[in-house]
């Protein structure tokens, strides 16, 4: 059986390619990175990243791509995406998922298809399981821009990130997030104003442990950062 993902996962995976502008190469890399009591540790990533060996399909438009090695413990599994009761992220439902005893960690317990009891990884471990930072960023990031969208420029009618205001979103593992941003002009009537409404919106979004913003000012802003859609907005094309 292949790796699918479900119709809440498949249009989060969308949302998180159309506003992070990734290309039509993008691909869901899907992998096993050792375990821990309640299950599997997964790779989820978007890239256009594709090895020679890599075990291929597709689920409801979503290209995946699998290495060969993780791909015994994942072949059946569902990528769903789960956004209730303050817990949101990417959950695998893994016919493979065994939850093994608490003891010390040895090399057996690293190896997929360790003996115990069967079930998938969300009921194994309530809280989600264990999955790398990367697609979550991802989704924390679309979050973000989401909020940012929220906030406009007050000379020109058009939110500040289709605007190309912001230069740099980083998060950190812990979830610190640093926003690189500037301003149409360094004479800019909101320059004291506006990085303390983007902090605010950022600490907004949830699960963002800080915020913080830096106001820079080179490279300096022009007109080229703009998106197409604040072009079109204001009548550019």
């Amino acid at each position: 059986m292949p790796i699918t993902v479900s119709e809440l996962a498949a249009a989060e995976i969308r949302k998180i390619i159309a506003e992070q502008g990734l290309s039509a190469d993008t691909v869901l890399r899907v992998g096993i990175k050792g375990r821990n009591p309640n299950g599997f540790n997964y790779t989820l990533d978007l890239t256009e990243t594709k090895n020679a060996d890599d075990i291929t399909g597709a689920s409801l438009g979503i290209a995946v791509v699998c290495d060969p090695v993780s791909y015994p413990s994942l072949d059946g599994t569902e990528i769903d995406f789960k956004n209730e009761h303050g817990s949101r992220g990417f959950i695998f439902r893994n016919p493979h998922a065994v939850k093994l005893p608490v003891r010390p960690a040895t090399a057996a317990a690293d190896t997929p298809g360790h003996p115990g009891d069967q079930g998938d990884d969300e009921a194994n471990n309530p809280k989600g399981v264990t999955i790398t930072d990367a697609l979550n960023n991802k989704l924390m990031e679309s979050q973000i821009i989401e909020k940012l969208r929220g906030i406009f420029d007050p000379e020109i009618p058009v939110n500040i990130y289709d605007l190309g205001l912001i230069y740099r979103i980083d998060i950190s593992s812990s979830r610190d997030v640093v926003v690189d941003m500037t301003l149409t002009a360094p004479g800019c009537p909101v320059a004291g104003t506006m990085p303390p409404s983007v902090q605010k919106a950022v600490q907004s979004v949830e699960d963002v442990a800080s915020a913080k913003v830096n106001l820079i000012w080179e490279p300096p802003w022009t007109k080229d950062r703009m998106s197409d859609a604040a072009m079109l907005q204001l009548g550019m094309f």
